[in-house]
């Protein structure tokens, strides 16, 4: 047999039933639930209640502090439990939408009139899928006008550099003739303006594609 404790002064007729064990255990029956779960209800929900606040609100006598920390704890667990599986849902079902879309607009050309109202809805992703593809397509072709501009400029320099280093061995090979000397002269001149042209235009470039960059 059980016993029952008669609830507070609410008129709740039933009450707190307990086993007739040695150690009397508290038996959670589905009414005694309802009115634990209400009384959290009214107290802001399972993160706001205490064992305290809902003793002194369901106002059953035989309920104790220790029998709604254990049952206020394992409610909390189920709630944040359902929480995560409500979301994870949630989570699921819009990444089989999306899915579902994608693959709606990439099975073929063919679309009945049935369909079209659905397609509507994904004009703006097909349009941010083909604005993406076409950014990529114009990076890819900078990329390649960058390497080969590159690859000009320096076999320029590199030019430039073994003239210079020839201008020089001449000078110091010519020293005793004052006309050498005065070609060798204007040669370095004219190859070290080209040379300092040549890496202001490539700073320019450089600092072209920072700017575009950013």
């Amino acid at each position: 047999m059980d016993r029952m404790y008669n609830g507070g002064g609410d008129g709740y007729e039933n009450g707190v039933v307990m086993t007739r064990d040695p150690k009397p255990r508290l038996r959670w029956t589905a009414d005694l639930h309802d009115r634990f779960v209400d009384a959290v209800t009214k107290l802001g929900g399972p993160d706001k209640a205490t064992p305290k606040s809902v003793l002194r609100l369901m106002g059953l006598k035989g309920l104790t502090l220790y029998h709604l920390k254990s049952h206020l704890q394992k409610y909390r667990l189920g709630q944040q439990a359902k929480k995560q599986n409500a979301a994870e849902q949630n989570r699921e079902n819009i990444a089989a939408e999306s899915f579902g879309q994608f693959s709606l607009h990439s099975s073929g050309p063919s679309i009945t009139s049935s369909s079209m109202n659905g397609m509507q809805g994904e004009a703006p992703i097909s349009e941010q899928l083909r604005c993406q593809f076409e950014v990529q397509k114009r990076l890819q072709e900078q990329l390649e006008v960058q390497q080969k501009l590159q690859m000009r400029i320096e076999a320029q320099g590199k030019y430039l550099q073994a003239i210079l280093d020839k201008a020089q061995k001449s000078l110091s090979i010519d020293m005793t003739s004052p006309r050498a000397v005065d070609e060798t002269k204007a040669q370095l001149t004219d190859f070290n303006t080209a040379l300092s042209n040549l890496m202001d235009y490539m700073h320019g470039v450089n600092r072209d594609e920072t700017a575009a960059g950013k």
